[in-house]
């Protein structure tokens, strides 16, 4: 009952110190007066109740995404560590190479693959390392044609492998605003699929451009795969929908949580997820992300990102 009510109800009664008006002792209060004070107190417990509901779900969701992050972490693990220890094979092959000969060319020579595999060794820890550092909710520029190169560099075996040819279509784009351990492994997760998609081989083509009017940043995985059709497409963000019957033989896919994942990931950065695809003509995804903002509103872009983070 609200206060408007009881005052009105009140002003319709028999006028106090009239017969037949109400009266209570001193110090005591009707149950009427009592409602509204027991009415507040009731809202209160349950805005409190509301507010830590969403505290725990929004932990929970900080939780699963890290989960996951972890999950995509272990699905690399067999070819980034396949790969490293083709650089380490490398290094030491040469090194005992130029051991053995002490001639300058051959030396020379020696010195030139061993610096080029310690390169690649770098830039396959430096991948590993991108994708596992920082929290879910610490936003930073980003710059998503590195992030590509190094998402690359760890499934440019993996690609070779199957004859995928990787072709990069990359306009000049600014830096998006982001967390980098997520959003590179968004783009695992399409490369995979799209990957997965080619069991023959085929093209995958990267493109980044720039929409300065919306302030957005594209970027589209596409391949020349099997396609979908539209009954799979109506159900590829569903959490635990797959098409697979379990993981490849590298061991990965097959849960159903990849695109659903993507797609949480993309709108906590205030971005969109846009899928095309026919049976027969391949799969084409574009996340657009907004573009790094101007320095006196990046503050404020920080602390929406991880405030839509723990929505």
């Amino acid at each position: 009952m609200d206060r408007a009510d009881e005052s009105s109800r009140q002003e319709a009664g028999p006028p106090v110190g009239r017969p037949g008006a109400e009266r209570h002792p001193p110090g005591l209060v009707s149950a009427a007066e009592q409602r509204p004070a027991g009415a507040e107190s009731l809202l209160r417990q349950l805005e409190i109740a509301r507010l830590r509901h969403a505290a725990e779900v929004a932990d929970l969701r900080r939780q699963i995404l890290d989960a996951r992050k972890q999950a995509s972490l272990g699905d690399l693990l067999g070819t980034t560590t396949h790969e490293f220890n083709n650089a380490l094979t490398t290094i030491l092959n040469y090194a005992r190479l130029g051991l053995r000969h002490r001639d300058q060319p051959t030396r020379d020579k020696s010195l030139e693959r061993i610096l080029s595999a310690a390169t690649r060794a770098a830039k396959i820890t430096a991948s590993v390392l991108g994708m596992a550092r920082g929290g879910a909710t610490r936003f930073e520029p980003v710059n998503l044609q590195a992030l590509v190169e190094d998402a690359l560099v760890l499934l440019e075996r993996e690609m070779s492998k199957y004859r995928v040819q990787v072709e990069r279509e990359f306009a000049p784009v600014p830096a998006v605003w982001g967390n980098p351990g997520q959003l590179q492994q968004v783009l695992l997760n399409l490369l995979v699929n799209a990957r997965q998609a080619m069991p023959g081989g085929g093209r995958l083509i990267l493109r980044l451009a720039h929409d300065p009017a919306a302030g957005l940043v594209d970027l589209m995985v596409r391949d020349t795969g099997c396609g979908m059709a539209p009954e799979v497409m109506r159900r590829i963000f569903e959490p635990r929908f797959t098409t697979k019957s379990g993981p490849d033989e590298t061991g990965k896919g097959g849960c159903g949580l990849g695109l659903s994942s993507c797609r949480e990931i993309v709108e906590v950065h205030q971005g969109r997820i846009r899928v095309e695809s026919a049976p027969g003509k391949g799969t084409a995804i574009t996340v657009r992300l907004p573009q790094r903002p101007t320095a006196p509103a990046e503050a404020a872009a920080d602390a929406a990102g991880a405030g839509a983070s723990a929505v």
